[in-house]
């Protein structure tokens, strides 16, 4: 018996489901991040990589166009 395609997914080969935001500094703006989202944000700021939640949001917007994971993952 075959497994059923989930129409949700985007791509068959990527492993992370869809998300729920196109933006995460959109998402953050407008108040749209879960709890553990936000702590994603407030970790990056702890630790010094970047200034503001905004500016993390921004670089995870940034990581999101530049990589692909299951490119990155086979190094295709």
């Amino acid at each position: 018996m075959t497994t059923p395609i989930d129409p949700t997914r985007t791509d068959p080969i990527d492993p992370l489901p869809p998300a729920k935001f196109s933006s995460w500094r959109g998402a953050l703006k407008e108040n749209l991040l879960k709890p553990s989202e936000v702590a994603v944000l407030q970790t990056m700021v702890d630790e010094g990589q970047v200034a503001t939640l905004d500016d993390a949001a921004s670089i995870l917007d940034l990581q999101e166009t530049v990589i692909h994971p299951a490119e990155h993952m086979w190094g295709s």
